[in-house]
């Protein structure tokens, strides 16, 4: 578990409220955002908003860019307890908002429920975990083999790599065309694309035109940030747990391929909004007691001002 806050008795009573924990605490948010960037991945982060140099809302937007941290419950331990502080803490993706000063059971009660759910989630059978490339297109854009973030010439390389995972891996050129290029672009742009992902992809999988079609073919697992919570809010929804529900919208880090626009990407964009909506209303109906219901009431009309 991570810790960050500029007042080192706060962080002492952390650790003493919280000593069934592993306890990582920082009294500086860059040093933390450094080590989660050099690969530390805790269970649960809790921090402070206002301190120096970059303020807890900016530490969880810059979380969130790493894809391995993305599922990793975040909760926001401040004095700021205005409401537009806590719909922006809510809005961003916060699992939780508490208050100082804070009752230590209602701090122990807050991480046991995270981490139940996201050990829930982790421990589910039939997912297995993210092995060979990995696909982030919610809230960022990056793509991963193993520890090694690939390179592209062009942003449009992995778009057309998410449209092609989306369609099964194969579509018509006229079709790639009208639902990813401009009107008026050049005639050769869809062979350019094409060969550029094919360097981005190396011996990992290869992309070829035949006979009029595009073809993607992977020699290695692909995990699919979005596909993956399509899939489980899909699944959440219809079994209504809230354990389920929580899980799915830990998934969301935020619109999809958001430096995008044209037919398939608007269309691919509101449908994962539609289920994060969904999942938000959910979560509202099926609070288990009146504090879940205000948490999620508050993180609902967060995403509706946003």
């Amino acid at each position: 578990m991570l810790a960050v806050d500029d007042d080192a008795a706060v962080l002492t009573l952390v650790r003493r409220v919280l000593s069934a924990y592993e306890v990582v605490d920082f009294d500086r948010p860059d040093a933390a955002l450094a080590a989660l960037r050099g690969g530390l991945v805790p269970d649960l982060m809790l921090s402070d908003v206002q301190m120096p140099v970059m303020s807890g809302f900016e530490l969880h937007v810059e979380v969130r860019r790493l894809p391995r941290l993305r599922a990793v419950p975040f909760v926001y331990l401040t004095a700021l307890d205005r409401r537009d502080d806590v719909r922006h803490g809510m809005a961003l993706g916060a699992d939780d908002y508490l208050t100082k000063p804070f009752r230590p059971d209602e701090l122990r009660a807050a991480v046991a429920a995270r981490l139940a759910r996201r050990h829930a989630f982790l421990d589910a059978p039939d997912e297995p975990a993210p092995r060979g490339l990995v696909l982030a297109t919610l809230g960022g854009l990056s793509l991963t083999s193993g520890e090694q973030r690939l390179t592209w010439e062009a942003k449009r390389v992995v778009l057309l790599l998410a449209y092609l995972l989306d369609l099964g891996g194969r579509a018509r050129v006229a079709q790639v065309r009208a639902d990813l290029l401009d009107p008026g672009s050049a005639p050769n742009l869809i062979h350019v694309l094409t060969s550029r992902l094919r360097r981005t992809l190396g011996d990992l999988g290869g992309v070829a035109v035949v006979d009029d079609e595009v073809h993607l073919r992977l020699g290695t697992e692909i995990a699919w940030d979005a596909a993956t919570f399509a899939r489980l809010a899909e699944r959440a929804l219809t079994g209504r747990e809230p354990e389920a529900i929580e899980a799915a919208l830990a998934l969301y880090g935020g619109p999809s391929l958001s430096d995008f626009d044209g037919p398939w990407v608007d269309a691919h964009r509101a449908r994962l909004d539609d289920l994060h909506f969904a999942l938000l209303e959910a979560a509202v109906a099926v609070a288990p007691d009146d504090a879940e219901r205000q948490r999620a009431e508050a993180r609902l009309a967060a995403a509706l001002d946003d």
